[in-house]
């Protein structure tokens, strides 16, 4: 069952950098639960639950910044959990600020629904690129 949860994850990812966001609401489950660690600078930092807290997420991102690049290069098999190791170059849309931030995902999986996302991000470098003067 676990290397079918990594394929699902693995799923996720290919539609995130495809941008069929809608399609991968199919893959979370009724109480999934989004964790994303940051400190209250980061506008993004916060819990989000359900298919709405998903596309509340990505509506207030989407204003914000501009994902360039998001590369998954390491899943681990943990049972029901994936990690997933990454890194992202983005773009801040208000300053033309960019920034890489290492990142750690951590997904629960049941009966082949996401429940949990915890998102573990260098935060540091997305908070300096945020408060970087406008070129």
């Amino acid at each position: 069952m676990s290397e079918q949860n990594v394929e699902v994850i693995r799923r996720f990812f290919r539609l995130f950098d495809e941008g069929r966001l809608e399609d991968i609401e199919a893959l979370l489950s009724p109480d999934f639960e989004w964790i994303y660690h940051g400190p209250t600078s980061l506008p993004w930092a916060g819990t989000y639950r359900g298919v709405e807290g998903f596309r509340e997420f990505f509506t207030l991102v989407r204003g914000l910044i501009e994902v360039q690049e998001c590369e998954a290069y390491d899943y681990l098999d943990a049972g029901d959990r994936v990690v997933v190791l990454g890194v992202s170059r983005t773009r801040i849309l208000a300053n033309d600020a960019r920034y890489e931030a290492q990142w750690m995902n951590v997904f629960t999986v049941h009966d082949g629904l996401i429940t949990r996302y915890l998102d573990l991000y260098d935060t540091a470098s997305v908070v300096a690129a945020l408060n970087a003067p406008g070129r």
